[in-house]
């Protein structure tokens, strides 16, 4: 619910608060800077952050056969990180303005960690106790605590600093770098680590080969690696050998999400293993690594392109992409998810009132979203700004809708349907 709610109350609103000022020319009274950060945070920790550590702290102790010990580490988590989130959206944006929202500031980074150390802790655990892995999704899950734990201790360290400065916005080059490896390295790996573990279920086919899930694996998070050091060292220094370690870090990642894709194999085959009404809303998932894949061969044409230039990979270029994963692959896999696993959407679709319409609705609106957001930072970047921060303004609008109805559906509560409207093959799935 918490994830929801900051992605319905600010992240996305704010999203298109800022690409509707950004058409306009207008500086929202000169706090533009810090509430551009403050959506890129409150969309990767409010509303990705939550809801897969959610997921994490249910599915990570399922797959591995390992019981939580500490039940109160989960409440403590979404306690920290809310307050966190609270602080970091109230103090940011006033942080010049007196020292109570400086603290404010300051203190969220510190309450993050806190609480997303809690997670790291459980995540671990399970992994090193749990059964072995026949299916390659550990790797996954490890990779994405540890780039977790990287970044927002990262992240942390540049809160504070600013804050102790009354400083409003963070260094932009060292802020992108930690959202760079929330989107990468945590909310990305953990989705793909929830993947390799599920598909071959859902589609009732042989494991994805062990090498090749290894291979992609390695790709990434050496893609990640290199981008996320070069960048960070970049802030500091500028050299024609930390650009080209930054480019090629940046074909690695793409190169990987590219090798992922395929290795998952998750556009061919038919989910039959899951329920009749379940496999209609496999088209969330499906769709959203089709996402993925355009996604990572643009990163990888835009690589090669700054490699082959001498230049860096242009701000609305990487932009572009960021919000193709964002919206297309993640916001569209999580809707998708939740249809699947929440208690509530799965009686609704068990009966299909209104399921199918609700659904349909939902993901072409997403489509829109993903498509206007990422084709306006491309139009952008070839210099026609007005048309292009427009085109982003109406991706906003359409990301706004798709939460507002899909929250709104889920907090209607019709009665659950009768055992006489449900199928024989539904119930026996």
């Amino acid at each position: 619910g918490s994830a929801f709610f900051f992605a319905l109350c600010v992240g996305f609103p704010l999203g298109l608060i800022l690409a509707h000022a950004a058409a306009q020319g207008s500086s929202l009274g000169g706090r533009f800077p810090q509430l551009i950060q403050v959506h890129g945070h409150i969309q990767l920790v409010g509303w990705f952050g939550l809801f897969v550590m959610g997921m994490g702290y249910r599915l990570v102790s399922r797959f591995a056969a390992v019981k939580h010990r500490y039940h109160w580490f989960v409440p403590l988590t979404l306690t920290c990180a809310v307050m966190g989130l609270v602080f970091r959206a109230i103090g940011q944006t006033f942080a010049d303005e007196g020292v109570v929202f400086a603290v404010l500031f300051g203190s969220s980074g510190a309450l993050e960690f806190l609480g997303i150390s809690l997670f790291v802790a459980v995540v671990l655990r399970a992994l090193l106790l749990g059964r072995p892995d026949e299916f390659g999704y550990k790797p996954f899950f490890a990779a994405g605590v540890a780039w977790l734990a990287v970044a927002m201790l990262l992240n942390a360290y540049l809160v504070l600093v600013a804050a102790r400065g009354s400083g409003p916005v963070l260094p932009a080059g060292r802020s992108a770098v930690v959202a760079f490896l929330l989107l990468y390295g945590f909310a990305s790996m953990f989705v793909l680590a929830v993947s390799v573990r599920t598909f071959p279920v859902f589609f009732g086919r042989e494991r994805p080969n062990r090498t090749l899930v290894m291979m992609a694996w390695s790709v990434l998070n050496a893609g990640i690696a290199l981008y996320a050091a070069s960048a960070l060292w970049g802030t500091y220094e500028r050299s024609d050998g930390l650009r080209y370690v930054q480019n090629t870090g940046f074909l690695l990642v793409g190169s990987g999400l590219v090798l992922t894709v395929a290795t998952l194999g998750i556009l061919r085959g038919a989910p039959h293993r899951v329920r009749e009404s379940a496999r209609r809303n496999m088209r969330f998932v499906r769709s959203a690594y089709a996402w993925l894949a355009l996604a990572g061969i643009l990163q990888v044409y835009f690589a090669v392109t700054a490699l082959v230039d001498n230049r860096f990979v242009p701000a609305l270029q990487t932009d572009a992409v960021r919000h193709f994963i964002a919206i297309g692959f993640l916001t569209t896999v999580t809707i998708g998810m939740a249809f699947l696993e929440m208690p509530a959407l799965a009686m609704r679709r068990l009966g299909r009132r209104s399921a199918n319409l609700i659904a349909a609705v939902l993901l072409t609106l997403l489509h829109g979203a993903a498509a206007a957001r990422g084709l306006g930072s491309l139009i952008a970047n070839e210099g026609h700004f007005d048309e292009g921060y427009w085109i982003m303004t109406v991706g906003g609008m359409l990301g706004a809708l798709v939460m507002a109805i899909f929250v709104g559906y889920v907090l209607w509560n019709p009665k659950d349907p009768s055992a006489a409207e449900i199928s024989l093959t539904e119930r026996r799935g």
